[in-house]
């Protein structure tokens, strides 16, 4: 456990009796994340139940709701299971009715609702059982945690233990889902809170927590008091048929120069159903391309280093260099930024050494894109590390996303947000 995340475990604790002494509904709610060292991937620890407990899941952006194991070692005295063709299971949208055959889990009740699951790294999948409980986050001002917020009736999913023995972190028991679906997190926040339909992530470059923010405009302050808020750019953003988000990237750039050979119209948002497109995946630890775009990029950035001499390239990525000819700046290796140009006003989203640049080997650097040839739906995934440092604003009521510069490059980091204070 990082000591950030158990200061915030102690924090919690000690705020625990100040949930019925918040006499308004709060304006914001604040969770640490942090990336998993083993998986890469974003995991965040949830309370719930009662009496209260914490709870691993993992963070993602493609998953509709949350989802836990409920088969092993789950105890709640609030714990419910909405009735098929109830309220609860029209606003999930699931038709299917449990049954319950004799060989049924222990978690199986008849005449309660079916959702699909899956399992996001492992993409198994079955059909859970919608169930309500108690979920705890902290309020915040943007400044510092607040009191804590009881949320009763949480709508989400139970998962067979089978669901998370595969691939996710130690530990994890379930995933928080933050697609654009009616009971993905943000959403059943929103609903029972009376929140915006907002969520602001900032992913952790090192080893502390991050921070995702839900229901409000900002502020979004980081040590030593930086209000990353007042400075996001906006670009339009477009959902899937599967609930996912995509972005319309109409060309790009490195060292300022468009790429040569670039397929422009793979990057636009067409039918985002059938394939093509730009979308931001947090299963991903890097960035996916498709092959001609991976081709294209990789080969022009080369161009750009010319007088650089190349490594043999340590997988998966595809083009490498010794780190000892770099110098090293605020925003990462002094290398060419690469230029996502993007629907609306001034919206360029500038890709430094930092997100770009990845450690593969001691001593070698390598462009951290990976070919995806055509495996992925969309053209261009954009993966984890290019959003370390990078704050990301999911705000569905305007149907934008609001992105900024690397933090480093004003001195502060996701690690920054003030956990160790209670407001």
């Amino acid at each position: 456990m990082t000591k950030p995340t158990l200061i915030f475990l102690i924090l919690f604790s000690l705020n625990f009796a100040s949930i019925s002494a918040l006499s308004q509904k709060p304006k914001a709610l604040v969770l640490p994340i942090r990336q998993d060292v083993g998986t890469n991937l974003l995991v965040a620890d949830i309370y719930g139940r009662t009496p209260l407990k914490p709870v691993g899941f993992v963070v993602d952006l493609t998953t509709r709701h949350l989802w836990v194991n409920c088969e092993t070692n789950y105890k709640s005295s609030t714990l419910t299971q909405p009735k098929c063709k109830s309220a609860q299971c029209q606003k999930a949208g699931t038709k299917y009715c449990h049954t319950c055959p004799i060989a049924a889990r222990p978690f199986c009740h008849a005449n309660t609702c079916g959702y699909y699951l899956e399992n996001p790294v492992t993409h198994q999948n079955t059909v859970g059982e919608l169930a309500e409980d108690v979920i705890a986050f902290s309020s915040t001002n943007g400044f510092n945690p607040g009191p804590l917020v009881q949320i009763r009736d949480f709508l989400f999913t139970c998962s067979p233990s089978a669901l998370v023995e595969l691939k996710l972190p130690k530990g994890v028991q379930g995933v928080a889902g933050l697609a654009h679906a009616p009971i993905a997190v943000q959403n059943v926040l929103a609903s029972k809170l009376g929140l915006k339909p907002i969520f602001t992530m900032c992913i952790p470059s090192g080893n502390s927590n991050g921070v995702i923010f839900f229901g409000s405009d900002g502020p979004y302050s980081l040590l030593p008091g930086l209000d990353f808020s007042k400075t996001l750019k906006y670009t339009p953003l477009t959902i899937s048929p599967f609930d996912e988000y995509y972005i319309n990237v109409k060309g790009i750039k490195i060292n300022q120069k468009p790429v040569p050979g670039l397929n422009i119209s793979l990057l636009s948002v067409k039918d985002t159903g059938s394939g093509g497109g730009t979308t931001i995946n947090t299963l991903l630890p890097y960035t996916i391309l498709e092959g001609s775009i991976f081709k294209a990029i990789t080969s022009f950035f080369a161009q750009q280093l010319s007088k650089v001499p190349t490594v043999k390239p340590i997988a998966p990525f595809g083009l490498c260099y010794e780190s000892k000819y770099f110098s090293s700046t605020l925003l990462g290796p002094g290398v060419p930024s690469i230029d996502l140009e993007l629907e609306g006003k001034d919206a360029v989203w500038s890709i430094f050494g930092l997100n770009s640049m990845v450690e593969a080997h001691p001593g070698v650097l390598c462009l951290a894109f990976v070919n995806g040839g055509n495996e992925y739906r969309a053209k261009v995934n954009i993966g984890v590390y290019q959003i370390k440092d990078v704050p990301l604003k999911f705000d569905l009521s305007k149907s934008v996303l609001g992105f900024g510069g690397p933090l480093s490059g004003a001195r502060t980091h996701c690690e920054n947000f003030n956990f160790t204070t209670v407001a």
